[in-house]
């Protein structure tokens, strides 16, 4: 009976393990249709990060093309300044090249007129020493001149040379920075158009992000409601594996216990034998103890009756002591010597009629029966007669109180305390 109903009890917690492995199946197949729109919504919102981040990068690409033609602004506007600077001095140079050329004019001038007038009057007037030296501190000084404007003349040349060949210079440069800022220009253009369409990109990304932000939210609420799921299906296959694993080791606990009751049946059993056996021991050992009190009751009945008869001699010769005593307190009056002698023989008589009559009375005797009772008596339960001896100690109880001891497995000498077996009891008959 017992092995049928841990049979249904296996089968009925089979049945429970595999209705818990259908409801996680159906758990996991709705949690995986669940997961597939989680994972296409994560797809479009990674494209739509890495697309929001190459333009963010685009924008800055921009910014700095913006920052660069700034700096060529600049730098073209102080090109001009230098050109405007360049063409001032050039100017300058060219008014002191005219100038330097009309000095130059006039000085030949000057000269070409001089030289035929000295030669002229040269010749007729050769006596007079003062206008000759007058005309030759002239001319030299004219020479001098002439050369000192030819040397300035070289210079001007030189410096018109040199202010022409920077002026080249300047004027490649000009039409480089002019292309330079043509060509800027363009880029700058083209960089606002872009900057623009990029503004305009961004916004709408913007507006993009806050709705893939708004379906982030609302996927996070799903993927954490799916994840809930997900969870309570785990927890309910988890239940349903620890109910598996405990209805196993309970039928294996209860197969234990059953092979430990049954043992422990086969135990009882060989114990019951023992016991039967022990107990016609006990009855047979019962039966010479009745024996035994019968003889001890009628031995203690002659000793009552004996009792009696000495507390009846007893009183008898406590009336004699009482009329010794009245004589002798008589005999007193008369002589203390002859009382004294009298005195001495009465209780002598006394004495020798009391151990002729009885040695016990009758008190003495009900101690002693009392006392012989409380050794035949048990320690524990003071009611029943020992029966059982302790082998290891000595002691002797009751064979109940040893049997009870052992039921509760407190297999100690109640009188000292010493562990003992069930091989250390042994039957006794007093």
């Amino acid at each position: 009976a017992g092995g049928g109903r841990e049979g249904t009890t296996a089968d009925s917690s089979v049945g429970a393990a595999g209705d818990s492995d259908r409801n996680g199946e159906k758990n996991r197949s709705d949690s995986s249709k669940s997961k597939k729109p989680d994972e296409t919504a994560e797809k479009t919102y990674l494209s739509d990060a890495v697309r929001i981040i190459e333009l963010e990068h685009k924008l800055k690409q921009a910014l700095e093309n913006v920052r660069q033609a700034e700096t060529v602004r600049e730098s073209l506007k102080e090109a001009t300044a230098m050109t405007e600077c360049l063409q001032s001095k050039l100017e300058e140079l060219k008014a002191k090249n005219a100038a330097l050329v009309a000095d130059k004019a006039a000085a030949r001038q000057s000269l070409e007129p001089s030289t035929p007038s000295a030669s002229s009057h040269a010749s007729p007037h050769k006596y007079k020493d003062d206008r000759s030296a007058s005309s030759s501190s002239s001319s030299d000084r004219l020479h001098r001149e002439y050369r000192k404007m030819r040397k300035e003349l070289a210079a001007a040349v030189a410096s018109k040379d040199s202010a022409r060949a920077k002026q080249e210079r300047a004027e490649k440069e000009r039409d480089s920075l002019m292309k330079t800022n043509v060509r800027l220009l363009k880029q700058s253009t083209e960089k606002d158009d872009m900057n623009a369409k990029s503004l305009s990109t961004i916004l709408h990304l913007k507006q993009l992000t806050e709705q893939l932000n708004q379906e982030k939210d609302i996927l996070e609420k799903r993927v954490k409601g799916a994840e809930q799921v997900a969870l309570a299906a785990r927890l309910a296959a988890n239940a349903k594996e620890r109910v598996h694993e405990e209805a196993i080791r309970e039928k294996e606990r209860t197969e234990e216990q059953l092979k430990k009751t049954e043992e422990k049946i086969e135990a009882l059993l060989t114990e019951k034998e023992e016991v039967e056996s022990r107990l016609s021991q006990s009855k047979a050992q019962m039966v010479s103890v009745v024996k035994d009190l019968s003889t001890v009751r009628q031995r203690c009945d002659e000793l009552t009756t004996e009792s009696t008869a000495a507390a009846q001699e007893k009183s008898g010769i406590m009336e004699m002591a009482a009329i010794a005593k009245k004589e002798a307190a008589e005999a007193a009056k008369k002589a203390s010597a002859a009382v004294s002698a009298n005195t001495a023989s009465g209780s002598g008589r006394s004495r020798v009629g009391g151990k002729v009559k009885s040695e016990f009375t009758m008190e003495q005797m009900e101690t002693q029966v009392k006392v012989l009772k409380g050794r035949l008596a048990c320690n524990v339960c003071n009611e029943r007669d020992k029966q059982v001896i302790l082998t290891r100690c000595r002691h002797m109880f009751c064979r109940q109180c040893v049997d009870k001891n052992i039921k509760n497995r407190s297999r100690k000498c109640p009188g000292c305390g010493q562990r003992f077996d069930m091989k250390d009891v042994g039957d006794v008959w007093l």
